[in-house]
């Protein structure tokens, strides 16, 4: 049974606004979530808005950690 890598090591995100983006993470995480901001009319409220994309680790053994993203979520 392989052991899983202890350390911070770079997954590739595949599909969606993310495709190709290369991110380290540490633990092989599950989900990784993805934001970006998005322009609201009046920037003088106050008020952010940001844009949430789902990336899920996929499973096989590409030997490379990949997570694809999830059209369905959130």
């Amino acid at each position: 049974m392989p052991t899983e890598p202890t350390g911070p090591e770079t997954a590739l995100l595949v599909g969606g606004p993310a495709d190709g983006l290369r991110v380290r993470v540490a633990g092989r995480p599950g989900v990784i979530q993805v934001t970006y901001p998005c322009e609201v009319e009046d920037p003088g409220s106050g008020v952010r808005a940001a844009a949430l994309c789902i990336y899920r680790r996929e499973t096989g053994d590409s030997g490379e950690l990949r997570y694809g993203f999830d059209p369905a979520s959130p």
